[in-house]
């Protein structure tokens, strides 16, 4: 095996094993997992809300729309936690970006299956 290849792989396994990079990719996933679930409960409140007409009683698409504006604030709170735990790693901008390229595109598919899943 030719010497930076084995640096490369070196590099991935202290990362991710022994500097606990395993940890927070599944502790993301994690919140953005509930975050989408939050998402999905207002959305399902606001396309089956039943018809209400009693006073003094919050109508449940109002509170449907604040829970999908809750669970919107969560992931984007998550995102900018994952932003700010990558800016304190001191590697190449590039790579910054690319990471970060690679965790909306996965986020937001994430984000697009759990809905899916969750309304049908």
């Amino acid at each position: 095996m030719r010497p930076g290849i084995r640096k490369l792989l070196n590099f991935v396994k202290v990362g991710l094993f022994d500097e606990g990079g395993v940890e927070e990719i599944f502790r993301h996933a994690r919140n953005l997992v509930i975050a989408t679930l939050v998402m999905a409960a207002g959305n399902h409140a606001i396309d089956n809300a039943p018809p209400m007409k009693a006073l003094g009683v919050i109508d449940i698409r109002v509170t449907g729309y604040s829970v999908v504006v809750l669970g919107i604030l969560l992931f984007g709170i998550n995102f900018v936690d994952g932003l700010y735990r990558l800016s304190k790693l001191k590697q190449s901008v590039f790579l910054q970006f690319a990471v970060i390229a690679i965790y909306l595109l996965v986020t937001v598919r994430v984000a697009q299956l759990i809905i899916a899943l969750r309304t049908t």
